[in-house]
């Protein structure tokens, strides 16, 4: 599998990893062309990397969710989620910080050919349904 992974990281975890990593595995993890560490983004610069993404490996809720909403394969790296639709609807998988998990679940989703993704966090119109429901009370 050869895959890009982009890692925005904060400055200190940039740091820890620099202090606690051997030198030797610092300086290939550093080298390696598939592999790009970040700063942080902005929350537009993070939507624009899911929505580009392949797939998303994250412990964060919010960009649980987001990758859903792009469409996007989630492996989760966190023992449970609050979004267990995404799970039950087998387009994330729990990996927690198992590695052998992760491995597998990126391999599933990079293998699997369709993903449904069915809107049951519904399907983008509130808002609209919203305004129209009470433009049409207010009328009555």
């Amino acid at each position: 599998m050869n895959l890009s992974v982009v890692l925005p990281l904060h400055p200190r975890t940039s740091k820890i990893i620099e202090n606690k990593l051997p030198a030797e595995l610092h300086k290939r993890l550093l080298s390696n062309k598939n592999i790009h560490l970040i700063p942080p983004v902005s929350y537009l610069e993070m939507i624009v990397l899911e929505k580009n993404a392949r797939l998303i490996l994250t412990d964060s809720g919010g960009v649980q969710k987001e990758a859903y909403f792009f469409k996007k394969p989630l492996v989760v790296a966190r023992p449970e989620t609050e979004w267990v639709e995404i799970i039950e609807n087998g387009a994330g998988i729990i990996a927690d910080a198992d590695e052998i998990k992760i491995i597998d679940s990126v391999t599933h989703f990079i293998n699997l050919k369709t993903l449904d993704f069915p809107n049951v966090f519904g399907d983008g119109h509130a808002a609209e349904f919203i305004c129209k429901t009470m433009l049409e009370q207010k009328m009555s």
